[in-house]
């Protein structure tokens, strides 16, 4: 029986080709991008859950609280972790780290660096990592010892035991000489999805070593330059001690924050938390979204909904054309058992090749994705992923045989040989079906719209300085960049391609440090707060053509003694107008005696999802800078760029030369938003072609249902577009009803999105307009080949047994 089942189905898939292939390639496309997906969003639902203890690691952060503003940061200050297991039995443990990026060097090979970590010597004992050569319980134990990746040690090494060679890094060195660190131990690449990446591990030691007064001021309190983890004893409870953290910090901390009007409160946050949930100032790393992951798993469902219901839709219409076959079965004694069997069969086999070809797609476009999303999908044949896919398989081959197979062999045999239509319930069936297949769709093509809206808002927005044509170099820490900046500087600025050239101790992209200050407000009142602030050259206005409001701009002699603030910080601390900053007393810890000689209008130093904050500029000191900026003339960039390559060679032979341009920096802050788009698009991409499929499907299914109707209507003189409209316009009705649905719920969705962002667009009414009328043109095109096929018969054929 098992064997006749196989039979029948097999001819009847080779009987309907079209169908068949529609059927099944429409499944695999959607069942592919389910996996794809899913892949995705449990990789990054699974960031740092390789750790043996990561359900009793927690981060301690702080919330500053100012007389002006508060705000929460991921660092806090180094002495806490040592307080922390010393007054509390429930921490077991606290490790330290901070991230650096620095030039390392060995012989012949130089590179800048980033992910340069360091780590208390207990890093091990908390986190899960081992190491391939090297001691655990020693490594990072002395000063000036560092412990490779596995693709560092080969970068460097090459194939050779690394372990006891020294390399040289620049790194908290004043005299930029740079430092000897041995290498202690090689470890394997750490996983992809940890909120912390490192390339390098050094001791902790180095660092304290290195800055004697990191142990030893009484402001080492308030140095918020690491991040504090903690691994808590089992059984510890979380809120109990949470809960004492507020006298904790009273005891070390109160004396000094009443002095200063500055406060800190601290609390815990759980390891599994941080990648999803935490957006606080100075994470280690760029953290990810819970919002795009549910986006994305609403988009991989969706995409699949449309897959299961083209599935179902066609499985069910082709039911019709077998009625008679059904009819005959019956009258030859075949059980209405039998019949359910057959059905569920035939569409299990479908199913079951659909996840075949699946699978080939996804291994084929792993690597694509991967590309696209940046992340190694390497969990996508995961026991729990083929689980999962497996069983939405069998679910939608189940639920598309379930409906012919109950439905047709419930009917009399001889009801169904003579005559056997459609009900109107399973007519609204599919018709609502295809509604809800073009919902999604559209809201999709909306989502598109309005992320490329706001990419190109970003790209073009007025950031308050001019970003075009503005080369940055790196001064990598070297002594002899530091010493002869002054004739680099005025080399460069002999050549005609080069109209200025200005240094700073950062850069105004991705984020600046904070001062404490002490100043008045406007009626005098003294103010203690917090502010971010920038050091610079005095060309720096100039070169970032940053236009002053009110005021003067540096001098040299400025030096500790002037600051230039924006428009924010002058509105943040009462003062009015710009013009009333100027003179107001700005006391911070390097100078006491400092005022504000100037206001700039305000410009943009983190991403746009972010609100300018209050900043203040001042003065670097002689060689404190980290970064040159250039501004450069685009008719001669070549030529330009490789004088001042040429210039670097001949004032610092033995410097690194790194350069980028300002806009490629700035573009680098919205990688995710640019993939979250990209995505996003191939994603939309597929489901228009697997509704596209369905809608094919459906509408040859009509055709075929109305073809003696169509020769009858040709041969009373119907013409070729009458019959098409016939043809065409239920279809398009079910997608105007569509976009009445799907317009509101895109709103919803996007607006949802957009709230992420402090300067967003606003959602216009022709991406609606132009995403429905887009979704019109693809139902018009899809269906119009099949009506006018039908209509450009030969009515004889249609008619000829009649």
């Amino acid at each position: 029986m098992l064997s006749n089942y196989l039979k029948v189905a097999l001819r009847n898939l080779a009987r309907h080709k079209l169908y068949s292939a529609i059927n099944i390639f429409g499944l695999a496309i959607g069942l592919a991008c389910f996996g794809l997906i899913a892949a995705w969003v449990m990789n990054e639902l699974g960031y740092d859950r390789f750790h043996e203890n990561h359900e009793r690691i927690v981060r301690l952060v702080g919330r500053v609280t100012t007389e002006a503003d508060s705000f929460d940061q991921a660092v806090t200050s180094s002495p806490l972790a040592e307080a922390l297991v010393r007054d509390y039995p429930e921490v077991e443990r606290a490790v330290r780290l901070t991230d650096r990026g620095a030039i390392v060097r060995y012989e012949d090979k130089q590179f800048d660096e980033d992910n340069l970590l360091f780590a208390d010597e207990s890093f091990f004992d908390m986190f899960s990592y081992d190491l391939t050569l090297g001691d655990k319980g020693t490594a990072l134990r002395d000063p000036y010892s560092i412990i490779l990746t596995q693709s560092m040690s080969e970068k460097y090494f090459g194939s050779e035991n690394p372990v006891g060679k020294t390399l040289t890094i620049f790194l908290f060195d004043p005299d930029g000489k740079g430092a000897p660190y041995k290498v202690t131990g090689v470890m394997p690449d750490p996983p992809q999805n940890s909120h912390v990446v490192f390339n390098f591990l050094g001791s902790f030691n180095t660092y304290e070593t290195a800055e004697p007064a990191s142990r030893t001021s009484e402001w080492r309190w308030f140095w918020n330059g690491f991040y504090t983890y903690l691994l808590l004893k089992e059984g510890s409870d979380l809120e109990a001690l949470e809960a004492k953290l507020p006298e904790f910090a009273e005891r070390y901390l109160g004396e000094k924050m009443t002095q200063m009007r500055m406060f800190y409160t601290f609390s815990l946050q759980p390891l599994d938390d941080i990648y999803l949930h935490s957006d606080l100032r100075y994470e280690i790393q760029v953290t990810g979204s819970l919002d795009t992951v549910v986006i994305f798993a609403t988009i991989g469902v969706f995409v699949l909904a449309i897959a299961c219901i083209n599935y179902m839709n066609l499985a069910t219409a082709r039911a019709l054309g077998r009625a008679k076959e059904v009819g005959i079965r019956k009258i030859l004694g075949v059980t209405k058992a039998d019949l359910i069997r057959q059905f569920l069969l035939e569409a299990a086999l479908f199913a079951g090749l659909s996840l075949v070809l699946a699978f080939l797609f996804m291994e084929l476009n792993r690597s694509f994705v991967s590309g696209l999303t940046g992340k190694p999908l390497e969990n996508i044949f995961s026991g729990a992923l083929l689980a999962l896919l497996l069983g939405t398989t069998l679910l939608a081959g189940f639920c598309s045989g379930l409906y012919p197979a109950l439905f047709l062999s419930s009917f009399k045999p001889m009801m169904i040989v003579k005559a056997w239509k459609s009900t109107s319930a399973s007519v609204f069936v599919r018709k609502g079906l295809v509604v809800l297949q073009f919902v999604v769709s559209i809201t999709l093509l909306i989502g598109t719209g309005l992320v490329w809206n706001q990419m190109e808002y970003i790209r073009s927005k007025d950031l308050g300085f001019n970003k075009e044509e503005l080369l940055v170099l790196n001064q990598n820490g070297f002594s002899e960049v530091n010493a002869g900046i002054g004739s680099f500087r005025e080399a460069l600025l002999s050549h005609s391609g080069i109209s200025g050239v200005a240094t700073s101790r950062g850069l105004i992209v991705g984020g600046l440090s904070n001062w404490h200050i002490e100043t008045v407000d406007g009626s005098g009142k003294p103010i203690s707060t917090s502010i971010y602030q920038h050091q610079v050259s005095f060309e720096y206005l100039d070169v970032y053509q940053m236009k002053l409001l009110a005021g003067r701009q540096f001098v040299p002699t400025d030096t500790g003694s002037a600051y230039i603030v924006n428009e924010t910080a002058v509105n943040v601390l009462g003062w009015g107008t710009p013009e009333n900053a100027l003179g107001k007393p700005f006391r911070t810890g390097d100078s006491n005696n400092a005022q504000v000689i100037g206001v700039v209008r305000d410009f943009h130093f983190s991403s746009l999802e972010n609100p300018i904050e209050p900043v203040a500029v001042s003065l670097a000191g002689p060689g404190q800078f980290s970064r040159i900026s250039i501004r450069v003339a685009a008719s001669q960039l070549q030529e330009t760029i490789m004088f001042i390559k040429q210039t670097w060679q001949e004032h610092f032979p033995r410097a690194l030369l790194q350069y980028s341009f300002m806009n490629e920096r700035l573009d680098r802050q919205y990688e995710s938003e640019k993939i979250f788009g990209k995505v996003f698009l191939l994603f939309v991409f597929l489901s228009l072609i697997v509704a596209s499929l369905g809608l094919f499907g459906l509408a040859s299914f009509a055709t075929e249902q109305r073809v003696k109707e169509v020769g009858i209507r040709r041969v009373l003189g119907a013409s070729v577009s009458g019959v098409v409209r016939l043809l065409s316009k239920d279809f398009l009705k079910l997608v105007a009803v569509a976009n009445i649905l799907a317009w509101p719920l895109a709103y919803y969705v996007m607006n949802r999105w957009l709230e992420d962002f402090a300067y967003r667009i606003e959602i216009s009414w022709w991406v609606f307009a132009l995403a429905g009328g887009l979704a019109f043109v693809i139902a018009i095109l899809t269906v119009s080949v099949q009506a006018i096929r039908a209509a450009l018969a030969n009515p004889v054929e249609a008619l000829r047994y009649e």
